[in-house]
């Protein structure tokens, strides 16, 4: 699905702010996994991210997504992306219903409107926000963790293969928090979406991930799986603190 060989980003070469973000950075996703990559501030978290969403070209090595040389246009078309910041992935002046509608079309010329999926339906309800009984309100009047749970229900409805996740739990309360693990959980488990997330939570990582990469000053230093993450837990408070750190990279 994913294959990171011996990627090297430097920014701003050649001069006096010229910083080396990725070194000789390597990692191979599965079909089907859920792995999360988890560090501290400046870590290379985010430059990873973009380096597989083909927004910048390494230096040195190679990116490949199921089997190309990563690119936006592929990224479009066949993954999808959540952020941050939950007004980011909503429309605020469209409702529930339209909302899902369109994500629904994503790539599809046209803009009419059919009807949504059960699946998306499916997936509202099992948040337990009653979005699916209030599909007439407008985006903009929902909770940050309501319109999270709307983005993410949106970035799926399409049946991407890949979904990639930036840090889209970090501006939520902690129940929230659990509500979109729980979905993102879900959406990997049922649909067997791909999941790549990045993170600063040390704890969502050690629960929710198949597989952990730990990346400290732009280097993987370590890739736990989920056979072995218990064991070696200390270990990763030590490299990246027991405090979740909510600044991206």
């Amino acid at each position: 699905m994913i294959a990171v060989e011996n990627v090297e980003v430097v920014y701003n070469k050649g001069t006096l702010d010229e910083k080396v973000a990725l070194k000789g950075v390597s990692a191979k996703i599965s079909p089907g996994e859920f792995v999360i990559i988890v560090g501290s501030n400046g870590a290379g978290k985010s430059t990873l991210l973009k380096v597989i969403t083909g927004e910048i070209k390494p230096l040195r090595g190679s990116c490949k997504v199921m089997g190309s040389a990563a690119n936006v246009n592929q990224i479009f078309r066949k993954a999808s992306i959540v952020c941050q910041d939950p007004n980011a992935g909503v429309f605020p002046n469209l409702t529930i219903e339209e909302n899902l509608i369109l994500a629904r079309r994503k790539g599809l010329r046209g803009l009419t409107f059919g009807r949504i999926d059960r699946k998306s339906i499916e997936l509202l309800k099992s948040t337990k926000l009653s979005l699916e009984k209030d599909l007439k309100r407008k985006a903009s009047k929902l909770s940050g963790g309501q319109k999270q749970a709307l983005a993410l229900v949106m970035a799926v409805s399409s049946d991407p293969k890949l979904l990639l996740l930036d840090e889209h739990t970090a501006a939520l309360d902690p129940k929230s928090t659990e509500t979109i693990m729980e979905l993102t959980k879900r959406i990997n488990k049922e649909l067997g979406t791909t999941v790549l997330m990045i993170t600063h939570d040390m704890a969502i990582a050690e629960s929710y991930g198949e597989r952990v990469i730990v990346m400290e000053d732009g280097r993987v230093s370590a890739v736990i799986d989920k056979t072995t993450r218990k064991v070696v837990a200390s270990e990763l408070k030590a490299m990246i603190g027991t405090t979740p750190l909510l600044t991206r990279d």
